[in-house]
């Protein structure tokens, strides 16, 4: 029973250890948003740093959700700074590999389904106390990528 508990615990901090993919998926993603000029600005604090200083600025988060009996990986990869108003890379994988989806800079982004079962993104505005009008944009999965569909105004949450 202890070792059946021991890999139990191993093989949560197995998948943990590897959130989205494998290292050179990692790398290929930190890679893909270090182009981005505001995101980089963002984790590096200034206009430039290396990649490797970008990339260890960063954390992965992986969801996954079944798409018509098929798991569908997302994968989230935010600054480990901390803001109200942030960028986030959306990153979805159908095979080997995970491609962008879209960067959202608000104040986070969401990963679900719909009613009908469909994944879904839920990528929620920018918080500015100048401006009551809150919003979520809605990006549905297609079978091979997310699709913006619709946004949706909020009231009373900021």
């Amino acid at each position: 029973m202890k070792k059946f508990v021991l890999l139990a615990v191993l093989s949560q901090l197995s998948e943990f250890a590897h959130a989205c993919g494998t290292d050179a998926q990692r790398e290929a993603m930190a890679k893909a948003l270090y182009t981005n000029a505001e995101m980089q600005a963002f984790v590096c604090g200034k206009n430039s740093c290396p990649l490797q200083d970008f990339e260890s600025g960063l954390r992965f988060e992986e969801y996954s959700k079944l798409f018509h009996g098929k798991k569908i990986p997302v994968c989230l990869v935010e600054p480990n700074l901390s803001a109200t108003n942030s960028y986030t890379g959306v990153f979805a994988s159908t095979g080997s590999d995970f491609s962008l989806q879209f960067v959202s800079y608000g104040t986070g982004v969401k990963v679900g389904v719909n009613k009908s079962g469909t994944p879904m993104i839920s990528e929620y505005s920018v918080s500015d106390p100048d401006n009551e009008d809150y919003s979520v944009s809605e990006y549905l999965w297609s079978g091979k990528g997310f699709l913006f569909t619709k946004t949706k105004k909020i009231s009373g949450l900021i």
